[in-house]
């Protein structure tokens, strides 16, 4: 019946307070139950109570490491989208009209190699100052050199190439006493140096960038790893994005990667079979060419490398209309300390090769920096 206490009370004149039924009902039932649970035996309810107990953590295990994956997931694409933002592309450059009397077929192609900017460093040597406003101020000289050769050799498209070790990094205690700045500075400034270098060249010539994944300055050796341990831990691959995205409304300019799994890159240049590397892979220059190509399986024309800081044209073989060459590029960086410990050394500069379909490598040019 749909009647409260009080009515109860009055239909049937029942001389009991709700409070006292209430009472009585506790004192009841629970008494019960009480004697129900003594009669259940001790150890099937600790079995059911561990059993439940043992769920509870299950699914709150399950629970804790689906969250710390999604947490996980969430924090790489809000690094991502900070990322994102911080990258804005370079305005572009106002485009001067290519060289119309050009033609590919009969032109001479040309790469210009950079190698071991080591940006970050400062010091002085005996025939060297550098310091990061020294390596601004030598691509501008670069600039001012490359616009003169695309003009002078009519240039429609150039090959670059960067050959690895852009920053100074940090391998040893040495290096903490030559770096002027943060590691992760030094990678965020020298991109931008390069991509704009790229950018403001594009105003004359259709650029194809290539950039090796691999050097030994930009690894990051963790945990106390030894060189080489951990190739794939190195920032050259960071280095090498952040210039594509920089670049990337830029139509004149094609950043190249390597192909998955390779120490370096194959540079595109008609008639030619061309492999870029840092070096210090290397053990032998005159067996480097042989000891590459039985190991991609195909067979190699000229290896282009940085890292020995001293450039040298080192003939491998012969082929049928040309010769098959290493073809070690000096160091944008120049001569330091070190190598005044050694009485060796070489000019800053960078090289220029031209490529003929045919005959392969006929031409050098060195560009000094200091």
């Amino acid at each position: 019946m749909d009647i409260d206490w009080c009515e109860i009370k009055d239909k049937y004149n029942i001389q009991c307070s709700a409070d006292t039924i209430r009472k009585a009902s506790t004192t009841i039932f629970g008494g019960h139950y009480r004697k129900k649970l003594e009669k259940t035996p001790d150890s099937n309810l600790d079995d059911k109570i561990a059993e439940l107990r043992e769920e509870r953590i299950k699914l709150q295990t399950v629970n804790l490491e689906n969250s710390r994956l999604d947490r996980s997931e969430y924090r790489q694409k809000l690094y991502y989208e900070y990322v994102g933002k911080a990258i804005t592309t370079l305005p572009l450059p106002d485009f001067e009209p290519l060289f119309n009397n050009f033609s590919e077929e009969k032109a001479t192609h040309y790469l210009l190699t950079i190698a071991d900017v080591h940006y970050g460093a400062t010091f002085k040597s005996v025939n060297n100052v550098y310091s990061p406003e020294i390596a601004h101020a030598r691509f501008r000289d670069l600039y001012l050199e490359m616009v003169s050769f695309i003009k002078k050799h009519t240039v429609n498209t150039l090959h670059i190439v960067s050959l690895g070790d852009l920053i100074q990094g940090i391998l040893r205690m040495s290096d903490i006493r030559l770096n002027d700045s943060s590691v992760v500075k030094a990678v965020v400034e020298v991109s931008r140096l390069m991509a704009h270098f790229l950018n403001t060249l594009s105003k004359y010539v259709n650029i194809e960038y290539y950039h090796v994944p691999f050097a030994n300055h930009t690894q990051i050796r963790p945990l106390g790893s030894k060189a080489n341990e951990l190739p794939l831990e190195d920032l050259e691959y960071v280095i090498g994005n952040y210039i594509a995205d920089l670049v990337k409304d830029n139509k004149r300019i094609h950043v190249h990667f390597a192909l998955e799994g390779e120490n370096g890159i194959n540079i595109n240049i008609p008639g030619n079979t061309i492999y870029a590397m840092h070096g210090h892979q290397i053990k032998n220059l005159e067996n480097a060419i042989k000891n590459i190509s039985s190991l991609k399986r195909d067979f190699i024309d000229y290896l282009i490398l940085g890292h020995y800081h001293g450039s040298s044209e080192i003939p491998a073989g012969e082929s049928v209309c040309n010769d098959t060459e290493v073809l070690v590029s000096p160091s944008f960086v120049g001569s330091d300390p070190y190598s005044d410990s050694l009485f060796k050394g070489s000019k800053a500069s960078v090289k220029i090769y031209g490529f003929d379909e045919i005959y392969g490598h006929t031409e050098s040019y060195k560009i000094i920096l200091n």
